[in-house]
This record gives C-alpha cells, structure tokens and sequence, in this order.
C-alpha cells in the first residue's frame, strides 16, 4: 500500500473545481478565506431608519411579537406593495426582538449576490465552521444548507429578517423555493423567526407551511397621524393631513417624503411669486398639478405604475423646493446617487474636483456638496447608512429605481455615467484588496458592476475610453468576488466583461478572446471548460499566432484543465510546448515560464517519472527563489512540489524531510499553525516520515493535522479525505486492517459522491481497499484489482505507478498457493529444464 495521494496543498492542483489564474502568471493555488477575517458585510438592523411611531400597525404587529416572544419556529412573509412599509414594520419588531435578548440578523435580498453575502455573515455569527463556510459559498457544497445546519443547530434565540425579496428567486438559491431546500426555510428549531419583506403575495410561490400576511396602506386616520407626526400642526389641521394621506395613498414612503418636506416650512423663505406649499392643503393642490412626472418602469403592473408615478411626484416636489431655496444641483446629485450600485455610497467618494470635469458638474464645489447631503437627507430622499465605519448614503430601493431610470432617459445620462465611473475609478485603483479592505470593497464592487451595466445599456452615447475604465473596476470586482469566493458573481462580472468587449472590440480583438479565455476557465466541469479553451485556442492561434502571450496564456490554461481531469500525460505534452516557446521569447525568469515550468514537473510526477520530475523540480525552484524571492507564496508551492518528489524516493527521503521541515517553518511564521499552507507541509512531512520507516512518528503527524485542520475544514474537505485516506493506510501498515477499512471505505464513498469513480484520488483510495479485502476474500479482491485495472488504464495511462501497482496486486491475489510436495516437484523440473539449456 503505497502514499501518493495528494497533499493537502497539491490537492489544489487535482480538485475537479480549482480555480486557476489565467495569464500564466501565478501557480495555481486555492486561498481559503482565514478564520478572523472581518465580515463583508453588516447584518445588523438598520435601527436609524425607523420611524419615531408605528401608525396603523397595530394587529400585525401584536402577531409578529407574540412569535418572537414564543416561538416554535416560523417562517413569516411581509407582503405589499412598493413604499407600503414593509420594511418599516421588520425594522421595529428588528427593534422590539432586540430589547427582548434576541439575537437579529437583517439581510438584503435586493439580488442574489447581496443576499448571499449577507448570509454568509449570519452563517458564521451563527457558529458555522468559517472553512466550510468559504468552501460552500466558494461552490464546494450547498451554501443553503450549510446555513441551515448552523440556523437550526443555534441554541439562542434570533430572528433572520430578509428585506426587500420582490424577486423570490433569489431566494431559491441552487434549489427551489416552493420546495424549501432554498435560502428560505421553516426554522426546525422552537427558537427561531424568519421574516421575508416582499411584494409577492401568492402562496403558490412561497414554501409550504410559510405565514403570508398582507401590508396594505394606511387608512386615512392613520395616514393623517403620520403626516401629523413629522409636519406639526403648523402644516394645517388633522382633518387637512388625513385628505392628503388619502390622495397620498396611505403610502408610507409617500408620507415620509410629504411630511418631510412640510417640516422644513421654518426654513422656508417666503419669496413673493414662488409657489411653495406650506401647508397639507398647499401639498395636494402641488400634487396634483404635478402629473405625468416620471415614467413608469418597462414591465410594470398598474399599481407598480401608480405608486411610481405618485411616490416620484412627492420627491420632485422635494426636489423642486431644494432648487427654490439654492440646490440647484440637488436634482442630478440624486439621479447621480441612484447610478450606484445597490449598496451604501461611501461619502468620501464624492470628490468635487474629480465631478467637475463633466459639464453638468461644472459648479460644483466641497462646500456645495456639504450643503447639498443635509438638504436631501432632512427631506428623506437618501438616508444615512455606514460602510466600514465610515459615513455613507443609501436610497430606498424604489427611489433609487425610478430615478435612476429618469437618468437613462435624459440626454445627459453619459456625463451622469462618465462621473460615476470617474469617482469609482479614482477611488478603487490602487486601493488595497485585504480582508481589511473587503467591506468597503464589498460596496466598491457592487457599485462597478452597476457602472457597466449603465455602460452596456448606453454604448451609444457612452465615450470608449469610459466604457473600458468600467471594464477596468469591474475586473477589479471579479478579483475581489475571486478572493471571497463568490465563483457565480465572478462568473457574472466576467460574462458582462466579454459581452461588453464583443460589442464594442469585435469577436476576434484579442482582449475579447482573452476573457472567453477567463470565463472558460470559470466552468465548474473540466471537460466543458477544456472544450471552450480549445475553441478560443484555435481562434487565437488563428487571428494573433502560435506564440502570441495570450496565445500561451489559454495555452497554459488548457494544459491546467488536462489536469485537474487526471490527463497528465497529455498535460505534460502541452506544458512541454508552451514552456518551450516561452524559454525562447521571454527566458526563464518570465513570470509565465515559472508558472509553465512548474505545471510541467508536477505532470510528470503524477506519470511517476520521478528522476525527471525532481530536475525539474529542482530548477524551476531556483528559478521561482532568484525571480520571486524565497517566501513569494509560489515559491513555496514549488518548493512543496519538490519535497514531495523527494520522498517518494528512497535515496532522497531524508532530504525531503528537511525540505518539509523548513516548509513548515516558513508557512508556520507567515500564516500561523492552523494555515492552510502550514498544514500542508505538515501533512507533506507525515508522508515523508511514513516512507522513512518511522511508523509512530508519521501516525502523530497526521493525527496532529487532523486535530488541528477537522474543526476548519469538516470531514467532507478534499483535504480531510486526503489525510484520512493516508493515516487509514498507516493503520493498516501497523496492523489495525478492521478500522482502516472502515476509515478507506467512508472516504471512497465521499470520494466517488464528490469526483467519480475515475478521479485520481478516488482511484487511490479505491486501491488501497484492494489488500485489505483480500483478507477476508481473495476472489473479490482480484475481481476489484481486474476492475480497477481497466479504469485506471483508461484514465491515467497502463503505466502509470498505480496501474503497475495493482497488476502486482492482481498476480500475487490470482496466483495458487502450491503444497509442499508440488513447490519440490516444481523445482526439480526447474533443475532438469536448466540443465537441458546449458
């Protein structure tokens, strides 16, 4: 029974998922988010936007409390129209769960990418495995229901709000939401409340045994007191507040911004001519005077087209006595807000110089933007919100819809577009991509891709150069998605990325076909990905030619996918052709090179073809040590590689030990002791001490890594069944056959739900079974080695270390024990036929 498994590390290179870098620059590794690392987002309660007094709520509010008071779990549904205050409601039983000792989590289901961040918080503030959390979201496993083991398992009481779900598909997840296998579940547990804020009523489209209850306006009476409340009786009588709230619709978004706007009356100045209402009745006479001011959105319904139109004239009134009192700029300032993401506006972004190159901004100074957020924040038409602990600006979703589709339709919607980009791009270039930076980048990234998407919808009238700084921050984005492991946002910003460059570049540019390139390589499945990379191969070495970088680049992509199939010889053909021309154009100290070079001697490696493998180990070590330092993260993948080649060979298991000892050292001191790196040169290190001989030694080390790394990563991660797979083996070598079966036989069966029968690691475990069945039945156990025989000839090759070790297997397992009186017959005959020949 032999070791070759992967290492932990090198598992990274054989994963069916493994994400490569593209350009051929770094090695290929996968970086689990650390454990201590500051979440990406708040999940608490924005508390500052709730009213000073719930009107007109009373019944559903009395309902809600009383389930978070006693609950025996329950999944809840808020729905109504836009600006009806559904979120209103949530944020005060968000308020009233607080005050009673329970914990509150309130997400954003504004689109998929935001829900899912915010509920990969929750999962780890709910005591979730922070590995198999980054391994879940990174698409490893169901994210849903790594959510829910966490949920469910919670022993305190919480309460997970979900605001503003209008599209419940985004609740589902990678599974169906009337199903209830998506994000969205009835709580098993008697301490928990889901509350879901939607504009979706039908029950046909919610889980079964989920609460639906209505938010319908407010009467009238109600309607009245909240106008009552936020504009004083200095705006005119109860009976005058109740008339407009009922021409107002009982919106409460409607209501917000009427009355904020009458409470600023003190403020006014009353210039003879200008008409600016005062007074309840001075609103509705306005009201209707204003008809027809924005249009409604393509694809509404009736009433999503009648609260627009009337919520969007209560805000231009705002805005038309902002530009009375001497904000003449407060109306762009908020079609410019709404060409964000949706997500907070760091404050500190909006850089007057940098907004004065476009014409529309050309007045624009500090102190007139300092002016301007207090006016639109005292008339609710942006709320205060905070990024990172730092000031920032939010909109109401429908504000920010309806407006920023008034901005589309304008014939300045390019210099609106121009801006956002130049402020985005001003503050994202240079600025660090740390787990400390990945709040604010969490908001930056949202806001690029909004960017684009306001790009792609007018490339007409948007400049070239603008539209590929876009390009530029969203590239940005997709690194950062990359870096926390949100492979389907990533695949998204790429595929915007490359549509963008085929309408503007053309199909054969070769910055378009280097990003089919990207998204290729996105592919979760191997086989769809090497298929899309030999098609952007051939167009390439078509259009830009055979040694082209990008060229070379797809070149090494494809050689990876090869790879990560089990195809080693075949990547080893391909390695071998693109590091030949990149010796010859760039030398061996290109970046490329060493990535090549490396790829190419872990190929031959895995073909067990070690002589070669360790020179070339061994001088792609130098090289990576000369060009990119001893302690660069790629250099100690190489060196990684290197050691473990050693040790698989007798004459120089002792050098491999020192090489891992000094791996650990380094991982150790740079990454502390539970590092993925750290780790998997201490699992590298247990094998080497297996193949010296030294039995205990190698038992203690793996036992360690598995103390240590078991918590992180659960039994299921690819690096767990690794290490599993290789002590079970140990177990067997010491003499405890029955539990190292048992630990083979558990991994094997992982094995093939998560790789297939064909994977190189599933093919090793199922081998290392082969003797320990033979104990009980030698039959089955040659009908499994002729069985793997023919799978693994297929799949790695009929010389391939692992075939030529289960052939053995099969001879020793098939061939008869003879008696004694047959071995001395046998040898005799043996005597006689050596005579003869002699």
């Amino acid at each position: 029974m032999d070791d070759d498994r992967p290492t932990i590390r090198q598992w990274a290179y054989a994963a069916p998922n493994a994400k490569i870098n593209q350009a051929g620059g770094d090695i290929i590794d996968i970086t689990i988010a650390p454990k201590d690392r500051p979440g990406l987002v708040s999940v608490a309660a924005p508390t500052g936007r709730l009213p000073e007094h719930l009107r007109g709520r009373d019944e559903i509010s009395a309902e809600l409390l009383e389930k978070v008071v006693d609950s025996p779990g329950h999944a809840v549904v808020l729905h109504g129209t836009g600006g009806s205050g559904k979120s209103s409601l949530a944020l005060w039983l968000a308020s009233k769960a607080a005050a009673q000792q329970r914990l509150v989590w309130w997400v954003s289901a504004d689109d998929a990418q935001t829900l899912s961040e915010g509920l990969r918080e929750v999962a780890i503030q709910a005591k979730a495995n922070p590995e198999k959390v980054a391994m879940a979201w990174a698409g490893y496993g169901s994210a849903p229901d790594e959510l829910w083991r966490a949920l469910n398992a919670f022993t305190g009481r919480w309460v997970l709000i979900l605001d503003n779900a209008d599209d419940p598909d985004v609740l589902a997840g990678a599974g169906r939401l009337s199903e209830g296998n998506g994000w969205l579940r009835t709580p098993r547990s008697d301490h928990g409340l889901v509350v879901v804020t939607s504009r979706q009523g039908s029950p046909r489209t919610w889980p079964p045994g989920t609460i639906l209850r209505p938010v319908t306006s407010l009467e009238p009476a109600d309607a009245g007191q909240v106008l009552m409340d936020l504009a004083g009786s200095r705006a005119g009588s109860p009976t005058e507040a109740e008339r407009l709230g009922k021409r107002l619709g009982g919106l409460p978004l409607a209501l917000r911004l009427a009355g904020s706007y009458l409470a600023s009356s003190d403020e006014r100045l009353l210039v003879p001519g200008a008409e600016t209402p005062q007074t309840f009745a001075d609103y509705l006479a306005a009201l209707d005077e204003r008809v027809g001011v924005l249009d409604a959105l393509p694809g509404d319904h009736d009433d999503q087209r009648r609260e627009r139109e009337l919520i969007s004239r209560t805000w231009e009134l705002s805005l038309d006595l902002l530009e009375r009192r001497g904000h003449p700029l407060a109306r762009k300032l908020l079609r410019l807000l709404s060409c964000f993401g949706q997500a907070p506006v760091p404050v500190d972004m909006l850089d007057a110089e940098l907004m004065a190159a476009a014409p529309m901004w050309a007045k624009i100074t500090p102190e007139s933007i300092a002016r301007l957020l207090p006016a639109l924040l005292d008339l609710g038409l942006v709320d205060r919100a905070e990024l990172d602990g730092r000031q920032a600006l939010s909109l109401h979703p429908l504000v920010r819809d309806t407006s920023r589709h008034q901005a589309g339709s304008e014939l300045d919607v390019d210099q609106h577009i121009s801006t956002v980009v130049e402020l985005l791009s001003a503050t994202t270039d240079g600025y660090a991509m740390t787990p400390q930076t990945w709040p604010r980048w969490q908001a930056l990234a949202a806001h690029a891709e909004s960017a684009l998407e306001l790009c792609r919808a007018q490339l007409d009238q948007v400049p070239q150069p603008v539209v590929e700084r876009a390009i530029a921050m969203v590239r940005r984005a997709a690194t950062f998605r990359r870096y926390v492991h949100e492979a389907e946002q990533e695949a998204l910003d790429v595929r915007a990325i490359l549509e963008t460059q085929q309408r503007t570049l053309g199909e054969l540019h070769p910055e378009t076909l280097a990003t089919r390139a990207d998204l290729a390589l996105l592919r979760t499945s191997p086989a769809q990905a090497e298929d899309e990379l030999r098609e952007v191969l051939d167009v390439q070495r078509r259009v830009l030619g055979e040694r082209h970088v990008d060229t070379l680049r797809t070149l090494h992509a494809l050689a990876g996918r090869r790879r990560d199939r089990g195809e080693w010889s075949a990547a080893e053909q391909t390695y071998r052709h693109a590091l030949k021309i990149l010796r010859e154009d760039h030398g061996t100290d290109y970046v490329g090179t060493l990535a090549v070079w490396h790829g190419l001697a872990l190929s031959l490696s895995k073909q067990g073809r070690l002589a070669e493998a360790t020179t070339e180990f061994r001088a792609a070590l130098a090289a990576h040590r000369r060009v990119l330092g001893p302690e660069h993260d790629s250099t100690l993948i190489t060196l990684d590689g290197y050691a473990t080649v050693l040790a698989q060979q007798p004459e120089s298991v002792d050098a491999a030990e020192q090489e891992f000892r000094s791996l650990v050292e380094v991982c150790s001191r740079k990454g502390g002791d539970t590092s993925e790196a750290t780790l998997a040169a201490r699992h590298g290190l247990a094998i080497t001490l297996r193949r010296q001989g030294r039995h205990a030694a190698a038992r203690a080390e793996y036992q360690a890594v598995l103390d240590l790394a078991r918590p992180l990563w659960g039994d299921e991660d690819p690096r767990i069944l690794a290490c599993r797979a290789n002590l079970a083996g140990l177990d067997a070598l010491m003499g405890d056959t029955a539990s190292a079966g048992t630990e083979l036989r558990d991994v094997l069966a992982i094995e093939r739900r998560m790789y297939g029968d064909a994977h190189p690691s599933t093919l090793r475990t199922r081998l290392d079974l082969v003797p320990l069945i033979a104990q009980a039945d030698r039959a089955a156990a040659a009908s499994e080695a002729n069985d793997f025989i023919d799978l693994a000839s297929r799949t790695l090759g009929r010389e391939h270390p692992m075939v030529q070790e289960a052939q053995l297997l099969r001879r020793a397992l098939t061939q008869v024990p003879m008696s004694r009186r047959d071995r001395r017959r046998q040898e005799r005959a043996a005597a006689r036929n050596n005579r003869r020949r002699r």
